[in-house]
């Protein structure tokens, strides 16, 4: 892709985490598949926001066309790590699930009940 993100990303890999110094809420990451033409590959934005004093960080594949959630964490004020949702039918962005800190599963309506089932009953459980 010839996008601006694409010139000025440059991340360092350091251990299995990528570190580009970037603290925007949104950072772009490109997925590299040996078997596929350059022109086609997806875009991964990941992006984080506050609800209830806990971090929110959302991996979405295609942020410029379709916005497909593959998955999500919750992070309380503390830094302790709540949990993570996502959809079980990533094409329909439906059937949620919530994977708490402890590993208890539940199922969630929505991104939204998901999202609130983690930064507040389940956060404080």
């Amino acid at each position: 892709m010839n996008t601006p993100a694409a010139k000025t990303a440059t991340p360092q890999r350091k251990g299995n985490t990528v570190n580009d110094n970037d603290d925007s809420p949104e950072r772009v990451v490109y997925v590299v598949d040996p078997t596929m033409g350059r022109d086609v590959q997806p875009e991964l934005v990941t992006r984080t926001n506050t609800e209830n004093e806990c971090a929110v960080t959302g991996v979405v594949i295609d942020p410029a066309d379709r916005q497909q959630l593959l998955y999500g964490t919750v992070t309380g004020p503390d830094g302790r790590f709540v949990g993570s949702y996502f959809p079980a039918d990533i094409v329909r962005q439906s059937e949620w699930r919530v994977v708490t800190a402890d590993g208890a599963e539940y199922p969630a309506p929505s991104e939204g009940h998901a999202v609130l089932a983690l930064t507040t009953t389940l956060r404080r459980a």
